[in-house]
């Protein structure tokens, strides 16, 4: 049974894991309305407040129009279409900075309180460094478009995406061996594990490549499913020297991996539910939750492709992709673990 202490800490979590999810999808509409270039210095401290009249308006205005963003552009923003994309961009600051009160706070209590095992520190401090980590990838990205080329760095952007889902699945992770303490191994154990890393595997290797599309903006290219320009492999996969360079930043071949790898994710996880429904009815609910996420997300990614990237389904397509780690890292946990 989890005690008074676990379920204090788990709430905390649980409020933790909602939060963190609102900063990806705050990110995702960051990114899309093109936002994320809007603040052009980075002060932890005094950045918390937004201009409070109108001459400071201007002035920051002023300093986004000695950008690339704005120069490259056909320069006719008004500074209330300034305000709108500031807008995303301040609340994405902002809610980092509330991330870490929401840290500090909690543990420095539940610390004094004494509800922490030497383990479950090390653990919450390791995902609050990764978390400070963060933050500086994200001005690192930014600071990436601010320069004479006005978009982020694709490698950067996947970086910075990458440590956000590490991080929620850390502190899910924390939250479910709370939650079930008790070792009991399910027969296959080793093979099921394997099976499922493949899975998660493939996941991350998908959400590099979804990273790669979005800021090369390679959605916005053949979208037609499932052929590309009338083919099912297109010609023009490999057309960049050194060879390996195709791979990094070949609109068409990332667009193309893309699609194929998840179509590969959603066939292992077929797979993987197939044999796990036989063992117990949980196992059964559980590989039929997997497969109906994972074939909503692939349905998604289609229509989002098809929609010239619609913004609505590009947001989406990513919250539903941290809902598809989460319950992959659900099934991982329980093969190893019972309550």
């Amino acid at each position: 049974m989890t005690d008074n202490k676990n379920i204090n800490i788990i709430l905390w979590l649980n409020i933790s894991l909602f939060v963190l999810i609102l900063m990806v999808f705050v990110g995702g509409v960051t990114r899309l309305t093109q936002s994320g270039l809007s603040m052009t210095d980075w002060r932890p401290i005094t950045g918390i407040f937004p201009p409070a009249n109108e001459e400071q308006w201007i002035s920051e205005f002023n300093k986004y129009k000695e950008y690339p963003e704005y120069q490259n552009s056909d320069m006719t923003m008004t500074i209330s279409e300034y305000k709108t994309i500031y807008f995303w961009e301040y609340l994405h600051r902002i809610l980092g900075r509330f991330i870490g009160l929401l840290f500090i706070v909690p543990f420095a209590y539940f610390y004094l309180k004494k509800y922490l095992n030497k383990n479950l520190i090390k653990k919450l401090i390791f995902v609050f460094l990764l978390g400070t980590f963060q933050g500086f990838l994200g001005w690192y990205m930014v600071k990436s478009g601010l320069v004479n080329n006005p978009y982020i760095s694709h490698y950067r952007l996947f970086v910075h995406l990458l440590c956000a889902f590490i991080i929620i699945g850390l502190v899910y992770w924390i939250k479910l061996d709370l939650l079930f303490s008790k070792e009991q191994k399910i027969g296959d154990f080793f093979y099921f594990n394997r099976l499922i890393n493949i899975a998660i595997f493939l996941f991350f290797m998908q959400l590099m490549y979804g990273a790669f599309m979005a800021g090369l903006k390679a959605g916005k290219l053949w979208n037609t499913f499932p052929l590309i320009e009338g083919k099912i492999i297109p010609n023009g996969l490999f057309t960049l020297e050194p060879f390996y360079l195709n791979f990094f930043e070949n609109h068409k071949l990332i667009q193309f991996i893309h699609r194929y790898l998840g179509l590969s994710l959603m066939m292992i996880i077929y797979y993987i539910s197939f044999q796990l429904k036989e063992i117990d009815l949980k196992f059964n609910l559980k590989s039929k939750t997997l497969v109906t996420i994972v074939s909503c997300q692939v349905f998604l990614g289609i229509l989002t492709l098809m929609s010239d990237v619609s913004i609505v389904l590009a947001v989406s397509h990513q919250i539903l992709a941290i809902l598809l780690m989460l319950k992959l890292l659900d099934l991982k946990h329980s093969i190893g673990w019972q309550e």
